[in-house]
């Protein structure tokens, strides 16, 4: 029994689950939430365009009383009229839960988003404190660290956009000037249901584009290493360390 070869599978075989792991963590869905809300979703939208259709007819069966009636609306006017304001009440009700379940859409894709990242570095980089990374900015610093540029990655410009829209919508729901420079906000005063939607559905395909070449990116970090690479780290350790220095580490690597 070669136990060299045996070890030596054993690595490529570690090496394989370790790259499987990060990848199936890039490429997992964030649509847990849309499955449990779409239902509820489709309902109210369904609810308000019945409330709509019954406001309009119910506003074609009130009287000409302006003209006919000397500006006196009958009782029977008065009786539709309550009930136009029952149903107004109720469309404002469906429309403002209809906006509630469209924020909590980006809310959670953005949140899923910072999960998927922060697993990819705990899976990939276990000695790393992801603790340290409750900012944004604090995520995009290590990767840089590590020479990964996700600002280079397809999505990062829509994942940038999500993290903005997520913030406003946590902290004050309000489009300034720097929300009002993405597509779907550029003529709105507020968010919607309707602008939301649009939003989420133009970013969501990219927000997974980005997170599997980042996942792509930590796995040739980890396990590629082309001829530039390892010029630089041969350079790297001949600088720092001495021959006999060197010569132990190639007996460690070659275990």
């Amino acid at each position: 029994m070669d136990i060299a070869k045996i070890l030596s599978a054993f690595k490529i075989e570690e090496r394989k689950y370790k790259q499987q792991i990060i990848t199936d963590i890039a490429e997992r869905e964030f649509n847990s939430y849309d499955a449990a809300a779409d239902p509820a979703f489709n309902s109210l939208e369904k609810k308000l365009v019945n409330i709509k259709k019954d406001i309009n007819n119910l506003q074609n069966k009130i009287s000409n009383y302006i003209d006919d009636n000397e500006g006196v609306p009958t009782s029977e006017d008065r009786e539709i009229m309550v009930e136009i304001m029952d149903l107004n009440s109720d469309e404002y009700w469906t429309i403002e839960h209809l906006n509630v379940l469209s924020e909590m859409k980006i809310v959670y894709l953005f949140k899923s988003l910072e999960i998927t990242m922060k697993s990819l570095i705990q899976s990939a980089y276990p000695n790393v404190n992801t603790k340290e990374f409750y900012q944004w900015e604090s995520m995009m610093n290590y990767f840089k660290s590590i020479d990964i540029i996700v600002s280079c990655f397809d999505g990062y410009i829509e994942a940038i956009e999500l993290r903005k829209v997520n913030n406003s919508i946590k902290h004050n729901s309000i489009i300034n000037e720097d929300i009002k420079k993405i597509n779907e906000f550029v003529s709105e005063t507020e968010f919607t249901y309707k602008n939301i939607n649009l939003f989420y559905k133009r970013i969501y395909p990219k927000i997974k584009i980005f997170t599997k070449q980042l996942g792509q990116a930590i796995v040739n970090d980890l396990f590629v290493f082309d001829e530039n690479r390892l010029k630089k780290i041969g350079s790297d350790f001949r600088q720092r360390m001495d021959c006999e220095t060197i010569k132990k580490l190639i007996l460690e690597i070659d275990k």
